[in-house]
């Protein structure tokens, strides 16, 4: 009997001790519910902010301090037509308190975001007609606010071009365009079937060679005639070249300045860099003649164009041999000299009130000498054995040559002349008749 009143009295105690327990807990978590309301499950993550556990109005201060520096460290940038326009961040407005009240109810976590479309109706006015009148707003508006929900640690950069509506093909136009004589006997076939239609993808390079066959055959001047015209295109664009090289001579199909000179065995390639925001593609057109080559891709607001500056030409040297075999008081015409030329290229850019030039290149042709042939033994052979400081000498045993470098120019074999000392001492070739 005594047994059984003692466990009764210890189920009492247990029982009021649990009931006390209970109490101050159940007492503990109602004044916590009422003063700060319910608390975010455990690995809650909103924009990559950790708000596990936290209450309505931490997470809402935490959340609301990482959109604010969002905001103050990051832009929006919108690049277009060759131009890149930041947008004020204030375009986007982050609501916390109904993204942390949904995260409690629910289990999407995703940060709610809000675009003030007047910004992007003012930032249309700064597009070309055509593409304004393309330009998707609602999906634009749709892909920013995507993006600033995540708060990524990088700006938000965006191409225009990359939310016109339909067909963005409407929207191409000639960025840069060349055109080239075709010499007669050169076939354009197999080159225009091998680059028309190339892409050159943003921040991309194109490699005239890396479309050749190392063991191809090809047609080694419609290669340049290509080259040609896709570098004078190239520049006329606004591209970088990278890398580009010159014939010993002009050829006689393209103008000064323009010319590019391509071999696949000497490894001399023609390489041009895309710096704009947008893919552009060759277009290679043979008719008439000519072949004509445009970068086609959307337009620029730049207006580039080339200038020969200090365009110079650079009269040939007479080279003088001399021979036992030419009679006295003639002489014979061995190679007629050429000029040579030199030019610097220059890119300015009318769209900017105070275009500044470019330097693209000088390109330098040097000239032929002019080689005659006259008879040895002479007064002049004599003068530049002894040592004349206009030339070099060299001596041949089989028809006794000598040949001497002199700055003069004109005279051919039908017309008798011989060498002269003038008053300075320099000996010439002048007329018979004439004297110095």
């Amino acid at each position: 009997m005594k047994q059984s009143l003692n466990l009764k009295l210890l189920s009492l105690v247990v029982a009021v001790g649990m009931s006390m327990f209970l109490f101050t807990v159940g007492s503990s978590a109602a004044i916590q519910y009422v003063t700060t309301g319910k608390h975010l499950p455990e690995d809650t993550v909103i924009a990559s902010v950790n708000v596990s556990e936290k209450s309505r109005e931490e997470a809402v201060q935490l959340l609301s301090e990482k959109a604010q520096e969002w905001k103050d460290n990051h832009s929006i940038v919108v690049k277009m037509d060759g131009k890149e326009l930041t947008v004020d961040a204030e375009m986007i407005q982050f609501d916390v308190e109904s993204t942390v009240e949904q995260a409690m109810d629910a289990t999407i976590r995703d940060l709610q975001v809000a675009v003030n479309e007047s910004y992007v109706t003012d930032l249309k006015t700064y597009m070309n007609d055509s593409l304004a009148k393309e330009f998707s707003q609602e999906q634009f508006i749709e892909t920013v606010k995507r993006d600033a929900a995540q708060l990524l640690d990088s700006s938000l950069d965006y191409v225009a071009y990359d939310f016109v509506k339909g067909n963005t093909a409407s929207l191409y136009e000639s960025i840069g365009d060349q055109t080239v004589v075709v010499p007669k006997k050169t076939s354009m076939v197999r080159v225009v079937k091998l680059f028309d239609g190339e892409e050159l993808e943003d921040g991309a390079v194109f490699s005239f060679n890396r479309l050749l066959n190392s063991d191809g055959v090809y047609d080694e001047v419609s290669l340049d005639v290509l080259a040609s015209a896709i570098y004078g295109a190239s520049v006329e664009a606004g591209m970088i070249i990278q890398e580009r090289h010159i014939s010993h001579r002009l050829p006689e199909y393209v103008e000064i300045g323009l010319e590019a000179n391509v071999d696949l065995n000497q490894g001399q390639d023609l390489k041009v860099y895309n710096p704009f925001t947008g893919d552009y593609h060759l277009s290679v057109n043979v008719e008439g003649g000519n072949v004509d080559v445009q970068w086609i891709g959307y337009p620029t607001t730049s207006d580039f164009h080339v200038q020969l500056l200090n365009r110079e030409e650079i009269s040939p040297k007479t080279i003088i041999q001399y021979s036992s075999l030419v009679n006295r008081g003639t002489f014979n015409l061995l190679q007629e000299g050429e000029k040579g030329e030199v030019v610097s290229v220059y890119r300015i850019d009318r769209s900017v009130s105070d275009g500044v030039q470019e330097f693209i290149s000088e390109d330098y042709y040097p000239p032929v000498a002019r080689v005659e042939e006259h008879p040895s033994g002479s007064e002049g052979s004599s003068a530049e054995n002894s040592g004349s400081d206009t030339g070099t000498n060299s001596s041949n045993s089989e028809d006794e040559k000598n040949s001497t470098e002199e700055d003069v120019s004109g005279g051919n074999s039908s017309k008798s002349k011989s060498l002269q000392k003038n008053e300075d001492g320099i000996w010439e070739v002048v007329p018979d008749g004439e004297s110095k």
